[in-house]
């Protein structure tokens, strides 16, 4: 397997599932699950392999063990989903549900609780190609959505409603509920997802309330505290860019210190470092900020990070990076740096790097070659 030779591995595997005779339940049920997770991955890759193959293995591993039998159940399924077999893995999981053997099955209570989820998951996708299919509008098609409509939501609600991580059932049951629209019913869902503290913390639950309430026009200070929520778990996360442009709408002193607090905070991270739209959110809200007479809020926050961010976002490296790969950047960096009151400091830093020995030396050369650094001098 580590080489890819699938055939020869595929041979060996044959040969080792004679184990699967063995007597001692100990053996016979390590045998099990290491040619369940091995031929699976082997059938996964061997050029010759059918869709026959994976059922049959599938089937076999279910019936000589019943230890992994609900997780066996469950990727069975998915196999069949991802190959189009829509109604196979439906009545894999159907059959899975109603499975019961002693201890066993109780020591796999989670696995046929996902099982039971997915049951009505799959409800909803027959749903989804019913509402999809242009003929809802017709009496019949409008009375089997809503009979798969009932089937899905009884399960997905009796699921939801357990502490845990559940995204894509929250999801698909608050799409069934706004269809109908009970606005009302599916807000309470989604606050009850992301708000009940016997619930693990899920950063996404309060993605999906924001975007509920962003879709139905909620007021201003709903979305914020929502997002306020969000930054706590998440600051990095890509909605704090709206968070701050809803801070700074609301042209309170204390939100516009936030929203500069939060833009900054965005720009210690490397994933966001040379994201323009970023740096244009921080822009913005400094200019903003110096407008309206608060330019200390700016020099408060700046002191504290001032060597950080100069060693961070303006070395000289940066200059050359940004020059040669996005010169927009370049600029609205300039422009930040400007207000912060470092520009002087970086552009001499950058002029140094390029061999230049004054300003003036370099906007001359710069205009002859109609380049970056001559754009950079003018606008800045």
């Amino acid at each position: 397997m580590l080489h890819h030779r699938w055939q020869d591995a595929a041979h060996y595997l044959a040969a080792y599932s004679q184990m699967l005779e063995e007597t001692t339940a100990h053996k016979q049920s390590l045998a099990c699950e290491i040619i369940w997770r091995l031929g699976t991955e082997v059938l996964q890759h061997h050029p010759n392999s059918r869709l026959e193959d994976f059922n049959a293995l599938y089937e076999r591993m279910k019936n000589s063990g019943v230890k992994n039998y609900a997780k066996i159940c469950l990727e069975h399924s998915f196999h069949l989903l991802l190959n189009g077999n829509f109604n196979d893995a439906k009545r894999q999981l159907s059959v899975a549900a109603s499975w019961r053997y002693g201890k066993q099955s109780a020591s796999q209570s989670m696995e046929l609780k996902l099982i039971h989820a997915y049951c009505g998951f799959l409800d909803y996708f027959i749903w989804c190609t019913k509402k999809s299919s242009g003929t809802s509008s017709d009496a019949n098609t409008s009375r089997e959505m809503h009979s798969y409509f009932r089937q899905a939501s009884v399960t997905l609600q009796e699921i939801i409603t357990q502490p845990g991580v559940w995204d894509p059932f929250v999801l698909s049951y608050v799409d069934m509920l706004e269809f109908y629209n009970d606005q009302e019913g599916a807000l309470k869902v989604l606050q009850n997802y992301a708000y009940n503290k016997d619930y693990p913390s899920n950063p996404n639950a309060h993605v999906y309330l924001y975007q509920f309430l962003k879709r139905h026009k909620a007021p201003p200070a709903k979305l914020i505290s929502t997002l306020k929520v969000l930054h706590c778990l998440v600051p990095s996360h890509e909605l704090m860019l709206e968070y701050c442009s809803l801070l700074l709408k609301s042209e309170v002193e204390e939100d516009m210190q936030d929203c500069l607090t939060i833009a900054m905070n965005l720009l210690d991270y490397p994933s966001w470092k040379y994201d323009l739209n970023a740096w244009n959110c921080l822009l913005k809200v400094m200019t903003v900020l110096k407008k309206n007479g608060l330019k200390h809020l700016i020099d408060k926050e700046w002191e504290k990070r001032r060597d950080l961010w100069l060693t961070m976002h303006y070395r000289n490296c940066h200059g050359k990076k940004d020059s040669e790969e996005n010169a927009k950047l370049l600029f609205v960096k300039a422009k930040v740096s400007k207000i912060f009151g470092e520009h002087k400091a970086t552009i001499n830093s950058l002029l140094k790097f390029w061999g230049f020995s004054t300003r003036k030396t370099a906007k001359r050369k710069g205009k002859e070659e109609k380049g970056c650094l001559f754009q950079l001098m003018i606008k800045c």
